[in-house]
């Protein structure tokens, strides 16, 4: 195993080996009173806290608990709006949704649920959610979706985060997408997925840990390979696959941004790089109907969904081949019997924002 072999591993075992466990509805409880401490309506501040805990639940750690202190330092500054109602109307057939700049952790399930009940009657619903902040973990409002028996595309263009190597600054967002649709045998499939070699949490993460990143990850303002993760955060993150990659950033860009007419915009750090992203920004979301638009209706869709996956499975019988999802889905129902899993780093981040709110962590 090479070096950079042996990094990548570290950080996969890192991610999956919790440190410390917290039970979830207490962790849930105390998420929702530090953002209703910081301004969000208590109805909201619940929604919000369900979504970023249940993503550390499925192990998507960079995505859940560890954006509260960035959160909620942007609430207080109103980078991020506290309290508003997103507003939802019709436009050309698609469901539009101006979220007011709030939390994308309060807009976007409410733009779903909203999107879910149009689909009743529908084969097919297009949801432009604008104005919105980070969305966190995309992959699950897709979830959502497919618990309530749809498919769900969704995506969201970010700031400027990622470049081609030898680029001096960032040229567009790492643009996450994630698609998940329900199974007639099995939890949900759910591909979420940044257009990033990593997602710029783990390299967050990295830079709380003192650790270096993998090669291949990112490049320094100047544009040279680094495994230093503060010298990433300062240049730009590598799209997977090379020009695919990049390929792939640019329809986000498109279908998220520039169909809503988004105002092109960068937040550059004094120090280089871009600041992670706060309100502004823009969602792109496409639910569909196996009930009513499959041939057959849902036992069609069903049918084909089952022996596609079932032949997929029984073709790895010498490997370890798991559908996407299903090792999330273990996760929570780990995390529900057990406790939600929190990084050290994390945890410590946490429990001081809970002294200095007077609100202490469970």
């Amino acid at each position: 195993m090479t070096k950079t072999e042996q990094t990548a591993a570290a950080f996969r075992y890192r991610d999956t080996a919790p440190v410390e466990r917290v039970d979830w509805t207490a962790l849930e409880n105390w998420v929702a009173a530090i953002l209703g401490r910081a301004g969000v309506e208590p109805q909201e501040a619940k929604l919000a806290a369900h979504v970023l805990v249940r993503s550390d639940a499925r192990g998507f750690g960079t995505h859940g608990v560890s954006r509260l202190v960035s959160y909620v330092g942007k609430l207080k500054t109103g980078e991020i709006a506290p309290r508003g109602a997103p507003v939802f109307s019709e436009v050309a057939g698609a469901l539009r949704i101006d979220g007011a700049g709030l939390l994308g952790q309060v807009v976007t399930p409410k733009a779903v649920d909203a999107g879910l009940e149009l689909l009743r009657k529908r084969g097919s619903v297009v949801c432009q959610i604008r104005d919105t902040a980070h969305l966190g973990a995309v992959g699950m409002y897709a979830l959502r979706a497919a618990e309530a028996g749809a498919i769900c595309l969704i995506m969201q263009a970010t700031s400027p985060v990622m470049a081609t190597q030898g680029a001096t600054r960032p040229m567009i967002g790492n643009n996450p997408l994630a698609l998940a649709a329900p199974r007639p045998d099995g939890p949900p499939i759910v591909i979420d997925m940044a257009c990033c070699m990593a997602a710029r949490g783990n390299i967050l993460l990295a830079a709380r840990e003192g650790d270096a990143i993998p090669e291949g990850w990112a490049i320094d303002p100047e544009g040279r390979p680094t495994t230093d993760a503060n010298a990433a955060l300062r240049g730009s993150l590598l799209p997977f696959g090379g020009h695919k990659g990049m390929a792939l950033a640019m329809i986000v860009e498109i279908l998220a941004a520039s169909l809503s007419g988004a105002a092109h915009s960068e937040r550059l750090n004094p120090e280089g790089g871009v600041q992670s992203a706060s309100g502004g920004l823009n969602a792109f979301c496409l639910l569909l109907s196996p009930d009513n638009m499959t041939p057959g209706g849902r036992a069609g869709y069903d049918r084909h969904m089952a022996a596609w996956t079932q032949t997929y499975c029984a073709a790895g019988e010498t490997v370890s081949v798991r559908i996407p999802g299903e090792r999330a889905a273990q996760s929570e129902a780990q995390a529900r019997k057990e406790g939600v899993p929190l990084a050290r780093s994390v945890a410590a981040e946490l429990a001081a924002l809970g002294r200095d709110t007077g609100i202490l962590m469970p």
